[in-house]
């Protein structure tokens, strides 16, 4: 059993992987694209004029099967994202759940692809309401279905912010997804026929690669974030300074200073410096980053430091 594959070793690490997927893909896009447009060649010896398997505009199509099949994939990749990223120490907020919602939409975009159920809530809010508002009635389903996308591709967006290929390719899957909602309401390529249909499927089909795509670019950094492989940010001049501030303030707790007393004595007492305790250092970490003055300030301060602990050990070795 220790020589089995885990499920986060079939997300690939190379990026050529990827690279070579997506021309696969895209290539399988762009037959699908000719096979429907050598379709009409075909319709003459066809009983209805018509090859279902090739009609990218009909049902049980494979342009249906193979969109059905990238959106599964998707999901399925979201998942395993999720099941990474939940044990992420930082993440207090828990905003690992938007890769949940994430693999839930795009599996329920999955079943959409073959068995059309934005179709039918788009007749059952038409009998409902008694009218189709726009067109044949598509924005009955479009208006939800722009909120509920947007809301979970936005916050997406945002927790992939650090990875850019797979930032990019979800933004390039949307603007495709938009080109497909403007070409069914005719805002491009009115009454084009075959044209539309071709642009219109093919930008879906498109998307949902570049959708794929983002899903398995992300469940790699996520991976190799999690193994420790990815390049970690340089230390800047502030975070220096944070740190020399930390171990200076802690150094100084051992220190003697000098607090008058509250009786009337001639001279006044020494007390140690009272040292805090570790739960209040861990509350209450520096947050902001020190002005130009409070850099200045600090420099000067471990400078002093510095000078008085080499005149110490100078005096100690003279007196030796």
């Amino acid at each position: 059993m220790d020589e089995q594959l885990r499920l986060t070793d079939l997300v690939p690490r190379r990026l050529t992987t990827f690279g070579l997927l997506l021309l696969a893909g895209l290539a399988c896009v762009a037959g699908l694209e000719v096979l429907y447009a050598w379709m009409s060649d075909l319709a003459p010896t066809t009983a209805d004029g018509r090859v279902a398997a090739l009609d990218l505009d009909g049902e049980g199509s494979l342009a249906v099967w193979f969109s059905s099949v990238t959106l599964l994939l998707a999901g399925l990749i979201a998942v395993i994202v999720y099941t990474i990223r939940r044990y992420k120490t930082d993440d207090y907020q828990g905003y690992y759940r938007v890769w949940l919602w994430a693999a839930m939409c795009w599996l329920l975009m999955s079943v959409d692809q073959t068995a059309s159920l934005h179709e039918g809530f788009k007749e059952m809010m038409v009998q409902v309401t008694g009218t189709r508002l726009f067109g044949d009635g598509s924005v009955w389903w479009m208006v939800p279905c722009f909120f509920l996308l947007g809301a979970v591709s936005s916050r997406l967006l945002v927790d992939m912010r650090h990875c850019r290929l797979s930032s990019g390719a979800l933004l390039a899957a949307a603007a495709c997804y938009v080109l497909a909602v403007a070409v069914q309401l005719e805002w491009v390529l009115p009454e084009s026929g075959a044209r539309a249909v071709m642009l219109e499927e093919g930008a879906k089909m498109v998307g949902n690669l570049l959708l794929l795509l983002a899903m398995g670019l992300h469940a790699r950094y996520v991976i190799l974030d999690a193994e420790g492989l990815l390049p970690r940010r340089e230390p800047t001049l502030d975070d220096q300074l944070e740190e020399e501030y930390e171990e200076a303030s802690s150094s100084a707790a051992d220190e003697w200073i000098t607090i008058d007393s509250a009786h009337h004595t001639p001279q006044p007492v020494l007390k140690r410096k009272a040292r805090a305790s570790r739960a209040e250092t861990v509350a209450s970490p520096v947050r902001r980053k020190l002005t130009k003055q409070e850099r200045k300030s600090l420099r000067k301060r471990l400078m002093r430091q510095r000078l008085e602990r080499e005149r110490k050990q100078h005096g100690n070795w003279k007196q030796g």
